[in-house]
């Protein structure tokens, strides 16, 4: 056991620098400025466009997001697609174009159909419209698959993919780590060139997912761990955050925990862990300024690493707005 967290340890060394070694030369900065904060669009510029597609992540990387995060998913015939929700419903007209698939799963106690992802082929996914439920302007916007989401990134910004409930997946006999690293070591996705250019973090609320990645598929990618706003396995603890780095370069918190408790970002530092807490986002326009001051007071005053965030183009005002501080004139220089 002690030989395998040592190996681990080592992946885990490498893999810092190469991953967030694109962050430093990503936005260029003066020997006085700030260390670089992450700015990760969820699911896309996701307040913006609708979620986990194809539009969504084009305008984030026009916003200027170091990463997209999104969420891996896998169809009936074993083939990967980005999508938040196990069902189907909410983010497309399945039920126009399939009204008879839904089911009511053993499961679901609501007594409610839903169209689950893991009932449709690929191709039947692709039939679907996942962008008029936003707007109008998105209508016949596609399910995107991971093959497509890591092309249209390359070169332009990291990934933070979200392993979308794996223990369920497991539980149907869908190895869906293995899918993943598979479909990423078949494109050379997981090379020290590749992570230079874009890089690739893996999160997921399973730490029994992450720490299958870690020691029995013994991948150097680098890996954050999840955890919800109540933490009730209590990893955010200095105990917790010790076991977490024997499989993890960082953690994902929900951003009320570290409300609760800021020190939870000082003790992760000590163990030179990564935070980036999730998810800042607002809908009106009218809400973007205290947006900005709250990611930045999380950024410069707890000192977190990075945000994950709906608006990545307030984000990156909140970031500008760091920069502009530091530089402008002490009074005493007047």
């Amino acid at each position: 056991m002690g030989l395998a967290i040592l190996k681990r340890s080592l992946h885990i060394a490498l893999a810092v620098p190469l991953t967030f070694s694109f962050l430093v030369t990503a936005h260029h900065h003066s020997p006085s400025a700030p260390p670089t904060k992450t700015i990760i669009a969820h699911r896309g510029a996701s307040a913006y466009a609708p979620e986990n597609t194809l539009p969504a992540f084009r305008l984030a990387f026009d916003m200027g997001a170091d990463f997209i995060e999104y969420d891996v998913q896998v169809t009936k015939d074993k083939q990967l697609v980005i999508l938040h929700d196990q069902t189907l419903e909410r983010t497309t007209n399945v039920e126009e174009l399939f009204p008879a698939r839904g089911r009511i799963a053993d499961s679901n106690k609501s007594g409610k159909k839903h169209w689950y992802i893991y009932d449709f082929t690929l191709a039947e996914i692709k039939k679907l419209d996942a962008g008029s439920w936003f707007g109008a302007n998105f209508k016949n916007t596609t399910v995107p698959t991971f093959q497509e989401t890591l092309d249209i990134a390359r070169g332009r910004a990291g990934h933070l993919i979200e392993l979308k409930a794996p223990d369920e997946y497991s539980a149907r006999g869908v190895d869906m780590e293995r899918l993943v690293l598979a479909q990423l070591e078949r494109f050379n996705k997981t090379t020290s060139k590749s992570q230079t250019r874009t890089p690739i973090i893996i999160q997921s609320f399973s730490a029994r997912s992450l720490q299958k990645i870690a020691t029995e598929l013994k991948s150097p990618l680098p890996l954050h761990l999840l955890t919800t706003a109540d933490d009730k396995p209590g990893w955010l603890t200095r105990e917790g955050l010790a076991k977490v780095k024997s499989f993890c370069i960082g953690i994902s918190p929900h951003k009320e925990s570290l409300t609760k408790n800021p020190d939870v970002i000082t003790w992760a530092h000590e163990l030179g862990l990564r935070v980036t807490p999730y998810t800042f986002t607002t809908i009106t326009s009218q809400d973007a300024q205290p947006l900005r001051d709250q990611m930045f007071h999380f950024l410069y005053t707890f000192k977190a690493d990075g945000v994950i965030t709906d608006n990545p183009d307030v984000a990156v005002e909140a970031r500008t707005k760091s920069v502009s501080l530091l530089s402008a004139p002490s009074p005493s220089s007047y």
